[in-house]
């Protein structure tokens, strides 16, 4: 199954600059959600099913609040040097690198970029047992200068418990990794779900911003720009 855009369609992605919705979002969702884009009282509750997303055939994530229970479906609609920004239906925007979010649109507070030393297991996967001891993230955020305002943090990793998490139809099993950030704005706490053979994150609870919070990130289809 392909895990990137559909070919066809790359050359169609410049199409959101003229106000029409992205076609790699549009087709995507028509499959998996239909009738998303209908009148609020006619929608129905649609139910994302792994048949839908294996029809889709398009790289996919969902992400929520955790303070909210609802949670919004996206996906892969364009790809620059490894980072994917991926679309939802209300033109909500999330850039990843693997599964670190490095960019935040149309969700309450933007993030506008993020880095991370290397190697970093979000970025590319690694067995839970050679996760590097930290890494150094860097954030920048909206402010009133042209570069923005950059935060870093220096982020230590602790190994927990294995478990099983289902998501969407699919069962994984992963290890539960705590990630503590401090730096001189403050600290805050990630936690993550590496597969336990790969290192392959499949959720994430990620701080975004001071503003935003924690995100609620599930990997449904990852991407990984080729054909398997």
């Amino acid at each position: 199954m392909r895990r990137l855009l559909a070919p066809a369609l790359l050359a169609l992605v410049a199409a959101c600059s003229n106000g029409q919705f992205n076609p790699i979002v549009d087709a995507a969702v028509d499959e998996i959600l239909p009738g998303e884009r209908a009148p609020e009282q006619a929608k129905p509750k649609t139910p994302v099913t792994r048949a839908a997303l294996t029809r889709a055939d398009v790289a996919a994530i969902r992400v929520g609040l955790l303070d909210h229970p609802s949670r919004t479906l996206l996906f892969a609609a364009s790809e620059n040097g490894g980072y994917v920004t991926y679309s939802s239906v209300l033109r909500q925007n999330f850039t990843l690198n693997g599964a670190f979010i490095t960019g935040v649109r149309g969700v309450g507070w933007d993030l506008l970029s993020a880095a991370s030393s290397r190697p970093d297991p979000l970025v590319s996967p690694i067995p839970p047992g050679r996760w590097p001891a930290s890494v150094k993230r860097t954030y920048i955020f909206p402010n009133f200068t042209p570069q923005g305002r950059v935060e870093v943090y220096d982020c230590r990793f602790e190994m927990g418990a294995v478990q099983e998490m289902v998501i969407v139809e699919q069962r994984h099993r992963g290890v539960l990794v705590t990630e503590t950030c401090t730096g001189d704005y403050g600290s805050f706490e990630n936690l993550h779900f590496a597969d336990v053979g790969s290192g392959q994150v499949w959720r994430s609870l990620q701080w975004v911003g001071p503003q935003q919070g924690i995100i609620d990130l599930e990997i449904l289809v990852p991407f990984t720009g080729r054909r398997s």
